[in-house]
């Protein structure tokens, strides 16, 4: 059980890396808010989704893929793992 708790603790940093990078601007877009509401609801792919989302209609650094990246390998996505690469 540690075991998944620790791979869940590494995921959800991940996710809030990539979030972190975005201006705090965002804290209050649509998209974001529904980030936060699968973060705190353990929906690791939902909240990832939502950051994908968030990258199709607005700009983002090189450290928002890269965090969004490893968040995928450890969830196991190796398809968008290699698209966010």
């Amino acid at each position: 059980m540690n075991r998944y708790l620790n791979l869940w603790a590494l995921i959800e940093s991940d996710l809030t890396r990539a979030r972190n990078t975005l201006p705090n601007a965002t804290a209050s877009d649509k998209v974001i808010l529904q980030f936060h509401e699968f973060i705190n609801n353990n929906e690791f792919e939902l909240a990832c989704d939502m950051l994908d989302a968030y990258s199709e209609e607005h700009l983002v650094t090189k450290d928002f893929w890269i965090a969004l990246r490893d968040a995928a390998i450890k969830m196991q996505l190796p398809d968008r793992a290699r698209r966010y690469e």
